[in-house]
């Protein structure tokens, strides 16, 4: 039996940050050490074939093993998980757990991979105020298995000279939780919509931001629906992979980051830009 617990989102505080925009990440609250939160997920979205998304993992937070479904992540290789740094920022690192393999959070498969973690690197340029650099990669104590077909790594994006894919490319984004804004309850299953990317510029002008002071920066990535909404990563999604491709061919363009509200056509989804950060990647990796 999988002990989940699912913490509503009114039980506990969080100071939102100054510009008064949510992180995709379920709402923060320090407890006994670590983050107690309520989630939210893909909103629009459909139930993935059970581990089609082999690089998909949950990032889960609790003790004595009890476990809270917190963010998403993507496997880069056997010890290794891509996540946003606002996932982890201010983690014990005892209190967190990956799960590879994952589909259904009440149901074990047998094809669940648990591991516990290392350390946890943030980009140290993440600006949690701004969600500026919101990336992080996880260590792993123990190397996770992929050999087998419901964990594989995700492939990385080839470096270009502008970091987002043109507008109006179709990317697909993944994760659990709630299926509209301001639910309580994470969904059992993993989902996922598609959603197509919106040009930087028009995204900081939905965002309201100018020259002078821009709220999307060179290093982020948005998609969504601006014309209906209904289609969107939301909190509890945070660190989960934006992405083309299916299976192994799979290539992740962004990792989930923040937005206001969820699905609505004037405030796309904001997600770190992957490419921006190859060199920093691979650094950390060596």
């Amino acid at each position: 039996m999988k002990y989940i617990v699912l913490v509503t989102l009114f039980a506990y505080g969080w100071a939102a940050p100054q510009r008064g925009i949510l992180p995709r990440i379920p709402i923060k609250d320090i407890m006994d050490g670590y983050k107690m939160t309520s989630s939210d997920k893909i909103i629009g979205g459909t139930e993935v074939v059970p581990n089609s998304l082999p690089f998909q993992v949950s990032i889960q937070r609790g003790s004595v093993g009890v476990y809270t479904q917190s963010c998403g992540g993507s496997i880069l290789n056997e010890t290794t998980i891509l996540t946003a740094a606002h996932c982890v920022d201010g983690a014990v690192v005892r209190a967190l757990r990956i799960v590879a393999g994952e589909h259904n959070l009440k149901e074990e498969s047998g094809l669940e991979q648990n591991r516990d973690v290392l350390v946890y690197l943030m980009h140290p340029r993440y600006i949690a105020s701004t969600w500026e650099d919101d990336i992080a990669l996880i260590l792993l104590t123990e190397p996770l298995d992929l050999s087998v077909p419901s964990a594989k790594p995700i492939n990385l994006p080839p470096p270009t000279a502008e970091y987002d894919p043109p507008a109006g490319t179709v990317l697909t984004v993944s994760g659990w939780g709630t299926t509209r804004y301001g639910a309580l309850f994470v969904s059992d299953v993993l989902l996922s919509v598609d959603v197509p990317v919106v040009a930087d510029v028009d995204c900081d002008a939905y965002y309201g931001g100018t020259p002078a002071e821009p709220q999307v920066y060179p290093s982020m990535l948005c998609a969504g629906n601006t014309t209906d909404g209904g289609m969107d990563a939301c909190q509890g999604d945070s660190g989960g992979p934006l992405f083309t491709g299916t299976g192994e061919t799979a290539v992740q363009h962004g990792i989930v980051s923040w937005g206001r509200s969820c699905a609505e056509p004037q405030w796309p989804g904001v997600y770190t830009q992957v490419s921006y950060f190859l060199e920093w990647i691979a650094l950390v990796m060596q």
